[in-house]
């Protein structure tokens, strides 16, 4: 599994869950019949990445070409963190904790801490598209908004898609692909920083076409990994 880098940022992010669909022929009237033979699949499409020095070249090159074409597994987000239900104008996650005596890491950097804490408050079955959570910390739940759960090191992003409907501590919601997995009670569900596993859409994505040797902005076409689905 290779990890996007924290240095890479899209101007532009697009991602959608793409439904699996059989269509029939088309009628005398101009109408064809869908069957949905499956809930779907995530797709994304980022675009303008501002590659601008030798450090982001060099990552974008070794990300690319470690994925193999789309053999390898990605982990990566949708960069929403704008829309994640944040309580207090806190930022969804808080960066820089340092130990307890003060220091930070050798580079700098510190310990990370979720400002949202969600779980679930039932057992989940593999397919499911409802579920209760049970908040713990966090703002308004909406439509719209997505989440991760997790099988040990295997995340699975979902898109809640109808109105929540709130009682006390628990949220009932909606959503988009069915999981991938059971989810034990008690499981975090993660909408600080929902994560899934992708793939290269085609060996071609993510070409990096340098202007003068020195910048780019190039793009990414990516699909959910079919490992586990």
């Amino acid at each position: 599994m290779i990890v996007w880098s924290s240095l890479l940022i899209p101007a532009e992010v697009m991602f959608r869950i793409k439904p699996m669909l059989t269509m029939g022929p088309v009628s005398f009237s101009g109408k064809r019949q869908k069957i949905g033979t499956d809930a779907g699949f995530w797709t994304a499409t980022m675009s303008g990445f501002p590659v601008l020095s030798p450090e982001k070249i060099l990552e974008w090159r070794g990300i690319i070409g470690a994925l193999q074409g789309g053999l390898e597994d990605l982990l990566i987000g949708p960069f929403d963190e704008f829309q994640a239900p944040t309580l207090a104008g806190l930022p969804p996650i808080i960066t820089g904790i340092p130990h307890s005596d003060g220091a930070l890491f050798s580079d700098g950097s510190g310990y990370s801490q979720s400002t949202i804490l969600v779980s679930s408050s039932a057992d989940l079955d593999l397919r499911r598209t409802s579920a209760r959570f049970r908040i713990e910390r966090a703002g308004e739940i909406k439509r719209g908004m997505y989440f991760t759960v997790r099988d040990g090191g295997r995340p699975s992003m979902h898109m809640i898609t109808q109105t929540p409907e709130k009682t006390g501590n628990f949220v009932d919601v909606t959503f988009l692909p069915p999981l991938r997995f059971d989810v034990p009670a008690g499981s975090d569900v993660d909408f600080a920083d929902p994560k899934l596993l992708m793939n290269l859409a085609s060996p071609e994505s993510g070409d990096l076409a340098l202007e003068m040797g020195r910048w780019s902005r190039p793009s990414i076409e990516l699909e959910e990994s079919w490992n586990g689905l």
